[in-house]
């Protein structure tokens, strides 16, 4: 068994999990309940932690997780044309006017 990676979000940690287990990548989360003990427990140690259980799985994991976390820092941002508000990728309209995302339009 080998620690993958460790996370401040324990939601985080969950949802790799979660893309893990759906690719056939047996794997567990360590910590989960740690975050009750910060202050008598160092912050460090308290994290969640991603754990694969075989050890010939540990590669591929890390290239699943590499893959994903690059494809969610790849989303830009985009600035509306009507009204200059900076919006999340994620949205198709202004969040301030409600104006279409003339780029994806």
């Amino acid at each position: 068994m080998k620690r993958l990676m460790s996370f401040e979000s324990l939601a985080q940690v969950g949802h790799l999990k979660n893309i893990l287990e759906q690719s056939g990548i047996d794997c567990l989360i360590k910590n989960e309940q740690l975050s009750g003990g910060l202050g008598e427990i160092p912050f460090l140690d308290c994290l969640p932690e991603l754990w694969i259980i075989r050890d010939q799985d540990f590669l591929r994991a890390e290239s699943l997780l590499k893959a994903t976390l690059n494809f969610h820092e790849s989303e830009k941002s985009w600035r509306c044309i009507d009204c200059g508000e900076n919006n999340e990728s994620h949205f198709a309209v202004c969040w301030q006017c409600s104006s279409p995302d003339s780029l994806n339009t």
